[in-house]
C-alpha cells in the first residue's frame, strides 16, 4: 500500500470513548499501483493523471523508473486513473476510495499498442511478448496480461472469488509475474486467508527485492492477523507484531520515503504498546505528507491514551481542518468536545 491496501477491513473507523481512546483507524485515501506497457524504456516516467469520475481533474504525477506511481491525501469518491502515452490506447480505470486503509487501492494500469502501430505482419500479434517494467525486462504473453486486467475488474467489481481464480490461474502461468503475486497477495488477505497471502507477499518480494510494497503489504497483513488473533487466540499476538515490527522496519529501511512504511510501522507499534516508538513514526508519516489523516487520528488517539489533552487537541483541530468535508467530521467533532472537557479538567 500499500501503505495495499490497502479492502482491509482491521482499521475501519471506530470512534469511542476516551477511556479506549480514539479510532484506530485512517481515512487514508491512497491510490497507487504500477504501469504494465510493451517495450518502454526502464528509465522513462509516464505521467499519470487522477480524475474525479464526475469529470474534474484531482492531481497530475508521473511514474518512478520502475513505473510505480502513488496518489495521497485523497477523500472518499469515486475516481479514474488515465495514463495516455504515445504510441499507446488511452488506459482509464475506475476505482472506488473509502475509509480507513480501505482507502488504500492498488491500481496497477496495463497499456496496449495502437492497432495501428503493431507489425501487420506479425501473425502472432496477439500473443506478443510484453515487458512489465517494474519486473526488470521480464516477458508475458498478451493473454496473460489481459487476464490480469480481467482479475483487477472482478476485484474492482466486489466479485473477490473470480479475481483469485483468476490470478491463481496466472502465477501459474507466469511465476515470475511480480504484480500478479502481489495482488493475488491482497486477495487471499481480503478473504483472511493470512499464510496464502504471507506466501504471495513473499513471492512479490524475491520477485522485485528492490521493491519496498510486499513489505508493507506483509506488515499490514500480520497487523491484520494479531488483530484477528486477539479473539481467538491472544497468545500470538505478540509474536504476530513482532514479524510486523521486523518487516516494517525493513520496509522503512528500503524505502525511507513511503508514508505508508512509516504509518504502518506506527500502528505495529501502538498495538505493541510501544508508545514512544508509534509516535516517532506517526510524526515521521506526518512529516513527509502533513495531511495524512490515518496519522493525525492515530497521534490523536495515542495522545488521549497517555492523556496528553492539548497535544490531542491540536491533531484533532489539524485533522477537522484539513478535512472539512469528511463523513466522519461529526464524530471526531463530539470527540474533540470530549477531550476539551478533559483538558479543562486538567487545568483546575
Amino acid at each position: 500500500m500499500a501503505f495495499e491496501m490497502y479492502r482491509r477491513a482491521f482499521l475501519s473507523l471506530l470512534l469511542i470513548c476516551l477511556v479506549a481512546g480514539l479510532a484506530d483507524a485512517q481515512s487514508n485515501g491512497v491510490i497507487r499501483g504500477q504501469i504494465l506497457v510493451p517495450s518502454v524504456r526502464i528509465s522513462e516516467r509516464i505521467q499519470v493523471i487522477l480524475q474525479r469520475s464526475d469529470g474534474p481533474i484531482v492531481s497530475r504525477g508521473f511514474s518512478d523508473s520502475l513505473g510505480n506511481y502513488e496518489f495521497r491525501g485523497l477523500p472518499p469518491g469515486t475516481y479514474d486513473v488515465v495514463v495516455n502515452l504515445e504510441g499507446y490506447g488511452e488506459a482509464r480505470q475506475n476505482v472506488g476510495i473509502g475509509t480507513g486503509l480501505a482507502g488504500t487501492q492498488i491500481v496497477n494500469i496495463v497499456l496496449t499498442e495502437k492497432e495501428r502501430e503493431r507489425n501487420a505482419n506479425d501473425a502472432s500479434s496477439s500473443e506478443s511478448d510484453v515487458v512489465d517494467i517494474t519486473e526488470l525486462g521480464r516477458k508475458y504473453p498478451r493473454k496473460v496480461l489481459d487476464e490480469y486486467g480481467k482479475a483487477r475488474e472482478d476485484n474492482r467489481k466486489g466479485n473477490t472469488a473470480r479475481a483469485g481464480e483468476r490470478l491463481e490461474a496466472i502465477v501459474k502461468a507466469a511465476p515470475d509475474f511480480f504484480a500478479a503475486h502481489n495482488t493475488l497477495g491482497t486477495i487471499y488477505q481480503k478473504m483472511d486467508r493470512y499464510r496464502d497471502a504471507e506466501r504471495e507477499y513473499n513471492a512479490a518480494r524475491q520477485l522485485n527485492p528492490r521493491s519496498s510494497q510486499p513489505l508493507e503489504n506483509l506488515g499490514s497483513l500480520y497487523i491484520q492477523e494479531a488483530d484477528a488473533s486477539r479473539k481467538t487466540d491472544s497468545s500470538k499476538v505478540g509474536k504476530i507484531l513482532d514479524n510486523a515490527l521486523d518487516i516494517l522496519d525493513e520496509a522503512k529501511k528500503l524505502n525511507p520515503r513511503s508514508v505508508s512504511a512509516h504509518f504502518l510501522l506506527g500502528l505495529a507499534n501502538y498495538r505493541s504498546e510501544f508508545y514512544e516508538e508509534a509516535e516517532q513514526s506517526f510524526k515521521r508519516a506526518l512529516e513527509l505528507d502533513g495531511r495524512m489523516p490515518g496519522a493525525r487520528l492515530m497521534l490523536a488517539n495515542l495522545y488521549i491514551k497517555l492523556q496528553k489533552w492539548d497535544n490531542a487537541l491540536q491533531h484533532l483541530d489539524a485533522w477537522l481542518s484539513d478535512n472539512p468535508r469528511a463523513p466522519e467530521r461529526v464524530q471526531i467533532l463530539e470527540t474533540r468536545a470530549k477531550v476539551a472537557d478533559r483538558l479543562r479538567g486538567a487545568g483546575k
